[in-house]
């Protein structure tokens, strides 16, 4: 007797449909499931096996061999238990399908869902990932547990079934009761979550406009300054001056986030993503690690920001795995059984004092108490290659009393972020101007794009010359002036770069 039907495992964010060959043959009575499975798929059989009885089913008494196809990739995870268990039921005629249906049933459908000993069936990471994964493929049924209903909807445009029990879903497939559907989830409470708004920094005038052009081209920003002038908050206050996430975004950080483990149960992720690290995070916590790789804090703050308070603290090799992702926008992790490559696109923000002690040249009356040994290991801390990777940094002084009392009125972070969407509009028509019809931000342009859409009056140009042969730049840090410049004309909407705009960008970058 044989059966074969559907399922799907994850390899990184994307998913490989899985065929589950059953094969009940004479002989003692035995269950194999061959393929390269993982321990968590081996251990299938006792949950398969308990769950068929408890469902009220007999457990065919012969030998059992499932195959696991294509058996070159290594499956892992707990989804495959309800492909096995219909596949099972299928091979011993536990219920019957019409010769017509039984071969629509095995093409059209795919089963994800694990199994408790009750016959309970149950949700699995990544549920969002891999919907999207066999719509892709063609699949326009989907059978799953009904706690996976709304996630796996939200990326699949086919039939979603959900059942709690392994019995419920055989009467389902057989017309015994109807189907059940699932329904796209509602809008996240996350959605509404407080942000901490502009309006409520005192002062800090020069910080902000450099955070308002960073949201604006997508730049990296370092700020420095002593304990309490407002670094944190600042850097807390950035997602509130985003744009809102389009569909698109959306899609991708919920799938990022399923494969996690992270997506919120009502639906997609409807916010940008804000990451904040421990100074302790290991190297594959920060890039995304595990014989199965899983996205790391780089990933996971893909669309959105990455904030790293207190960055010498951070080990070494934890900041320099920063340097690649900043200019590719990818991170690439290789395992013996495949290489795995994950977004990261984000804003970095960094903070840090100016030495250990924090208050050197703090101009508020305290005294530093560090050597100059100790204040320039503690900069060398973050390396040359890094700094030059960042587009701009600030220092963050400590604010007057008369800022700090709260009488000078402060702008929101929706007047902010109105400027910010205009300019990234303004960017958007002005790279259609000049033919590049793919949306990249000012920080991904490339130095042949760059040239083609910054357009230089004389003095601009001049000082640019200047700059570069004074000051011995690297080409990345001039191309990072540019770019600044460029995210500067776009918030007036000029078309040309002007010198005070370069100027600008300077005192932004020369700190």
């Amino acid at each position: 007797m044989y059966a074969k039907t559907k399922g799907i495992v994850l390899m990184g964010l994307d998913s490989e449909i899985i065929t589950v060959e059953v094969d009940i043959a004479a002989g003692l009575p035995c269950f194999e499931i061959v393929g390269l499975p993982t321990a968590a798929v081996r251990e299938a059989k006792e949950r398969v096996r308990a769950a068929i009885r408890n469902a009220g089913f007999e457990f065919p008494m012969r030998r059992i061999v499932i195959n696991l196809a294509p058996a070159d990739i290594r499956k892992d995870g707990s989804g495959l238990d309800l492909a096995m268990a219909m596949g099972i039921l299928l091979a011993a005629h536990a219920f019957k399908l019409k010769k017509a249906e039984a071969q629509r049933f095995i093409e059209e459908s795919l089963f994800i869902g694990e199994l408790s000993l009750e016959g309970y069936i149950k949700g699995v990471t990544g549920g969002l990932a891999m919907a999207m994964g066999a719509r892709a493929k063609g699949v326009t049924t989907l059978y799953t547990a009904p706690s996976m209903g709304c996630e796996i909807k939200s990326g699949f445009d086919g039939e979603v079934v959900i059942a709690n029990t392994l019995a419920d879903l055989v009467n389902m497939v057989t017309g015994r009761v109807p189907r059940e559907f699932a329904a796209k989830g509602a809008v996240s409470n996350e959605a509404s979550r407080a942000l901490p708004d502009f309006k409520d920094v005192q002062g800090q005038v020069m910080a902000k406009k450099a955070l308002e052009i960073a949201a604006a081209g997508g730049h990296h920003v370092l700020l420095s300054g002593s304990p309490g002038a407002g670094k944190t908050m600042l850097a807390r206050a950035m997602p509130s001056i985003l744009p809102p996430l389009t569909d698109a975004e959306q899609l991708t950080i919920s799938q990022i986030y399923s494969v996690a483990g992270l997506l919120p149960d009502t639906g997609l992720v409807q916010h940008r993503p804000f990451r904040s690290p421990h100074h302790t995070i290991t190297l594959a916590g920060m890039a995304g690690g595990g014989s199965v790789p899983k996205p790391g804090e780089l990933t996971l703050s893909h669309g959105g920001v990455l904030f790293l308070d207190e960055a010498p603290e951070f080990s070494r090799s934890v900041l320099e795995v920063l340097r690649q992702p900043l200019e590719e926008g990818l991170i690439h992790i290789a395992r013996a059984r495949g290489n795995y490559a994950f977004p990261c696109r984000f804003i970095l923000l960094m903070a840090m004092n100016p030495c250990p002690c924090g208050w050197y040249h703090s101009g508020d009356g305290h005294i530093c108490t560090c050597t100059p040994w100790q204040r320039e290991n503690y900069r060398r801390r973050l390396s040359g290659p890094l700094l030059d990777r960042l587009d701009m940094v600030i220092e963050v002084a400590r604010p007057k009393y008369e800022e700090f009392c709260g009488h000078t009125k402060q702008e929101t972070s929706a007047t902010i972020r109105e400027r910010v969407i205009q300019a990234r509009q303004f960017q958007a028509w002005r790279l259609e101007q000049k033919g590049i019809t793919e949306t990249v931000l000012n920080s991904e342009l490339t130095h042949a794009q760059l040239i083609v859409t910054c357009e230089l009056s004389s003095m601009a140009e001049a000082m640019l010359a200047q700059v570069f042969q004074r000051l011995q730049v690297s080409i990345r840090s001039y191309d990072k002036i540019l770019r600044v410049a460029r995210t500067i004309a776009d918030l007036k909407e000029s078309t040309t770069i002007e010198a005070d705009y370069v100027a600008e960008a300077l005192s932004y970058r020369m700190n």
